[in-house]
């Protein structure tokens, strides 16, 4: 059943980047401040409608858009159990496009969940369908679902549209789905006769907003999404639809009224063509930028899955707040800031008043990059006699290109040549009541901890020598303080100071050397990204690094700068770099920006610093309707967590350093294994699966996860579950040479 229309505007091309100015840390590269983020959108045009043609397909007269179209063979009627029927197929999804760029948004969700999926890009001379079944006597599918964006569709020289995939193939894939039960989604689609409805319009102008909302989420009870919340369809050129034949079409989501439309209208239906299901989409996916994209993406896979597939969902916050203990200057007086324990204090209580606004099964905690140096500085004004050596005093960094590359064996070193030993005692470390508050355990334990280097010296151009007292003076720092024997301590990473070093093979081996295998990036920097797959991290390589082997995890940047601590500061950087509007503006940028992030199921920690842990005679801001004081931290996370959780009901979690590393690690590892989900069918339900890494004979070093809608029966295996808040039961299964198979305690209907 081929509905209608598409985009003649390759609209995934252009996208809505909320980018950064590449700046980190305290480093200056030009006259920008840093990690700053820019918006566009890019607007969605119509197409012209394509004429639909009857045919017949299991004895039901339905309208087709294809050019040409054919009837199918007529002998695919409601399946049994006999021989020559579906034992069961592959859970694999087939993506179908007209080029790279834009098919991105059609697949972009499947890979966030790490469900597998195969991509065709369909040219306008057509392509040849993939094998679709297996030729055993009772065949298995290949692929559990379909996905076609905006139809495939390519207008002739005569000015006519049609679909790229013939008629014929049509045929075929729509009798696939009728004999395996499997979904189709159709994306950016023209209402018509071949979805059930009609046109009413289409809307709207670049600065138009016409709300919409999933009206039934019973259908995908899975996704864990609120019915009723309102997206913005902003810069989403849609095509507003009325049903007209109610015994095919039902509606999951509806536009609201706006100008020229008086009354609802239908978003997106679900048709039932004598079995052969499809949802269809009367607006196009941009998941580059559009947070409503992202949102109606889990919609679909739920729906499509049924809520089993192989991959996971799972909602990581991890605030990670930098430069601990040091002064910061700040941007528009010069002045400098360091954070008090009353600050502190503030946001321990704060941690547990955030979390009971969050989802069952959630947990949120505040993680702190550390640099010693400081607690010796402020020590060291208070008492000269209890830190005789004094702190670090070294030559500041030089300016560096952004993506310098340090030849091996260069550098000056920086560091002064009386400060060879670690010589600081504990009196020294306790003269700083910022130490002090950190040294009680029930407090150090309210937040997460890892490394920030000793000084925070830049490691770009840094030499061997500078590296390891940078990196082991802040350990032996670290465990002096009793941070390192913290509820939540990451030994094996570090924040990298202003994210630098990560060019320079002196400064990565000595990490190594002394047990640090992963560090943070900067999301603003493609160097420092996968280029193969966004929810992989990026591992150092001798060509681009300088040295092999360790781990950068990608960070996100906020519009929350390193160098302000309080809201007039933050908002006039903000409005230097062009952009024009209040703090509730900005507000809202990191509002849609991060959590577009979140839902994406991305797992990278966001960057802040200690500035904007300021709490201590901050004016009193209205966030969410409460009015009070709050740190630029705890104005963004309230501010973010409340978009959060007014669109879904998953729990949020916090993860420490290492922790989230090993997230990054282990996803790159078993999406290496090529992994399988083959559902078991009995009749028309599903009973069961197999999950296969045949490529690798069926070994993977990391177990993989498959997202069950229920309850497994007593399969006699022992396996691992998680089953956290309302996110559905994860099940994570070794591949230890051989497939495993199991039973599903209730089969779900196709």
């Amino acid at each position: 059943m081929l509905s209608t229309i598409f985009s003649r505007w390759l609209w995934a091309i252009l996208a809505f980047l909320c980018l950064g100015t590449i700046v980190d840390g305290h480093k200056k590269r030009g006259d920008k401040p840093e990690h700053l983020h820019h918006g566009n959108q890019t607007l969605h045009r119509p197409a012209p409608q394509i004429p639909t043609t009857i045919v017949k397909l299991n004895g039901t007269s339905i309208a087709v858009n294809t050019t040409g179209a054919s009837p199918g063979n007529g002998k695919v009627n409601k399946r049994e159990a006999v021989v020559g029927s579906a034992a069961g197929t592959k859970s694999t999804f087939l993506v179908f496009a007209r080029d790279a760029a834009s098919a991105y948004s059609a697949y972009s969700g499947l890979n966030d969940y790490g469900i597998p999926y195969e991509l065709v890009i369909v040219p306008a001379a057509g392509i040849t369908l993939p094998p679709l079944q297996s030729s055993d006597t009772n065949p298995v599918g290949n692929y559990g679902g379909f996905v076609v964006l905006a139809e495939v569709s390519y207008e002739d020289s005569a000015g006519n549209w049609g679909s790229a995939i013939t008629a014929a193939q049509w045929t075929t894939i729509y009798n696939y789905q009728t004999k395996f039960g499997v979904r189709m989604i159709r994306l950016d689609v023209f209402p018509s006769e071949a979805t059930g409805t009609r046109s009413v319009g289409s809307c709207c102008a670049d600065t138009v907003d016409q709300p919409l909302y999933i009206s039934d989420t019973s259908q995908f009870p899975t996704a864990g999404l609120k019915q009723g919340v309102k997206l913005s369809s902003l810069g989403l050129y849609h095509y507003p639809a009325a049903i007209t034949d109610s015994t095919t079409t039902t509606q999951f989501a509806l536009f609201s009224p706006v100008s020229g439309f008086s009354d609802v209208t239908v978003a997106g239906v679900i048709n039932n063509f004598s079995g052969r299901k499809q949802m269809v989409f009367f607006m196009p996916m941009a998941m580059d930028w559009s947070l409503t994209s992202s949102v109606l993406t889990h919609a679909w896979i739920h729906w499509a899955t049924r809520g089993l597939y192989a991959g996971y969902r799972r909602l990581l916050l991890n605030t990670q707040v930098d430069d601990m203990f040091l002064l910061t200057t700040i941007w528009d007086d010069s002045t400098t800031f360091r954070i008090t324990p009353a600050d502190l204090a503030t946001h321990v209580q704060w941690q547990g008043s955030v979390l009971s606004k969050m989802p069952v099964g959630s947990n949120y905690t505040i993680e702190i990059g550390h640099n010693g140096n400081g607690n010796i500085e402020a020590s060291y004004k208070i008492s000269k006699s209890a830190c005789k050596a004094g702190p670090v005093y070294r030559v500041d960094s030089p300016q560096t290109p952004l993506e310098f590359v340090k030849p091996l064996g260069t550098g000056t070193s920086l560091w002064p040549n009386n400060q060879t030993i670690y010589t600081f005692t504990d009196e020294c470390l306790a003269t700083d009541s910022l130490a002090k508050f950190f040294q009680v355990p029930a407090t150090r334990d309210s937040f997460m901890h890892v490394s920030h280097t000793f000084t925070h010296e830049d490691e770009d151009n840094a030499t061997e020598s500078d590296v390891l007292k940078e990196i082991t003076w802040n350990q032996r720092w670290l465990q002096q303080m009793a941070l390192s024997n913290a509820k939540w301590f990451s030994p094996s990473g570090i924040i990298p100071p202003a994210i630098t070093g990560l060019h320079n093979g002196d400064a990565l081996k000595t990490w190594k050397d002394n047990g640090i295998v992963n560090v943070v990036g900067d999301n603003t920097r493609s160097a420092l990204l996968n280029s193969n797959n966004e929810h992989w991290p990026l591992i150092s390589n001798v060509a681009a690094n300088g040295y092999d082997g360790i781990q950068i995890t990608p960070r996100w940047a906020t519009n929350i700068y390193y160098n302000c601590d309080d809201v007039t500061c933050d908002l006039a950087q903000w409005n230097s770099i062009g952009t024009k509007g209040d703090f509730a503006a900005l507000l809202k940028v990191e509002e849609v920006t991060n959590t577009r992030h979140l839902l994406r199921l991305h797992h990278d920690p966001f960057m802040f610093h200690q500035a904007n842990m300021r709490w201590v005679g901050v004016d009193k801001r209205t966030i969410n309707g409460v009015t009070g004081q709050y740190s630029l931290l705890q104005m963004w996370v309230e501010t973010v967590v409340a978009e959060v959780t007014r669109i879904v009901n998953w729990p949020i979690i916090s993860l420490k350093h290492d922790d989230i590393a090993a997230y990054f690690q282990k996803r790159m590892t078993r999406d290496a294994c090529n992994y399988i989900l083959t559902q078991q069918f009995s009749g028309s339900t599903i009973t069961g699966f197999t999950l296969s890494a045949p490529s690798v004979k069926n070994r993977c070093s990391v177990p993989i996860p498959v997202t069950v809608p229920g309850a497994l029966a007593d399969n006699g295996i022992v396996y691992n579950t998680e089953k956290i808040g309302n996110d559905p039961l994860t099940v994570w299964i070794d591949l230890n040479g051989r497939a495993v198979d199991l039973k599903l305690k209730t089969p779900i209907p196709w």
